[in-house]
């Protein structure tokens, strides 16, 4: 097996840290940037991935505050001549991944598990991260219709948990 180190240095928002973040949340910001200026971004994703070359090669910092990062991805699309994708370019953390399996396995019943998520999702608002990440839903959906396969009742609690997610999202 071939083990690959990842060099990113960790993103500070206050005194949250983040180490899990990728590619595509860099796109989805620049997109939204370019979205809320009313303009096309065609190289997204080379921005974005010279960006997580900077950060992987010749960031000197281990753990780089997100104001910082985000100043400097403004600097760079002013000076590629962005300037107006620059002013609109708004600083968010990467999602945060909440493992909706694990928290069906200490919470199986419906009543405590939403009350688990909702109280989780609650508490990480509290701090001021926004974007979620859901990973398990399937797994989840067993646990919660008690189920070890596919059926109506597993279903049923997968189209519920959606539902509920898809609430959660838009409050």
């Amino acid at each position: 097996m071939i083990s690959f180190k990842n060099n990113r240095p960790l993103l500070q928002n206050g005194y949250c840290v983040f180490s899990d973040y990728d590619l595509s949340w860099l796109v989805n910001v620049l997109q939204e940037a370019a979205s809320s200026a009313g303009t096309h971004l065609p190289f997204k994703e080379e921005i974005a991935a010279g960006v997580l070359q900077y950060l992987e090669n010749n960031c000197p910092l281990h753990a780089v505050p997100l104001d910082y990062l985000f100043e400097r991805m403004r600097n760079l699309l002013n000076q590629i001549g962005l300037p107006l994708i620059a002013n609109h370019l708004r600083k968010q953390p990467p999602p945060v991944d909440i493992e909706l399996d694990t928290i069906a396995e200490k919470s199986p019943l419906p009543l405590f598990f939403y009350t688990e998520l909702r109280e989780r999702m609650d508490a990480l608002r509290s701090k001021g991260l926004t974007s979620y990440h859901f990973s398990g839903m399937t797994r989840c959906s067993y646990a919660l219709g008690d189920r070890r396969r596919a059926c109506p009742t597993q279903q049923r609690a997968l189209a519920e948990l959606n539902a509920f997610l898809q609430l959660s999202a838009d409050s």
